[in-house]
Parts: C-alpha cells; structure tokens; sequence
C-alpha cells in the first residue's frame, strides 16, 4: 500500500518542474489534495487509516520536495 502511496505522489509532483512552480506552497501538499487522494484510495473519512494514509501523502510530499534540486 505505501508503495501504491509513494507512486501516486510521484505521479502528482511529476508536474512541478520549473523554479517558478516550486514555490514553498508545493512543498507541503494541501490537505483537501491529500484527503481526495486518500479517498479515491477506497479510505473513509474519520477513521483511523484514513488519517493514517492523509499523514504519509504529506510526509512523502514534503520529502519529495526536498529532494528536488
């Protein structure tokens, strides 16, 4: 499953290329972009793995924006 979660956030950030798009507002995924995601993943709102699934979408997309040159 993380694997699925890591794809998916790769897959979302692939579009940020430019310097002008990497702004401090990219670094931290919005949290209605992590919650839309983590519900289409199948996950209900309110419950425990779905606050778990939010937390990893934004931890892996702060990491992923650090990584970025």
């Amino acid at each position: 499953m993380k694997s699925l979660l890591i794809l998916s956030a790769l897959a979302a950030l692939s579009g940020c290329t430019s310097t002008a798009a990497r702004t401090d507002a990219t670094a931290v995924q919005k949290p209605s972009t992590a919650e839309a995601e983590c519900a289409r993943f199948g996950y209900t709102p309110g419950t425990q793995p779905f606050q778990e699934c939010t937390n990893d979408m934004r931890q892996q997309a702060r990491t992923l924006a650090t990584a970025q040159p």
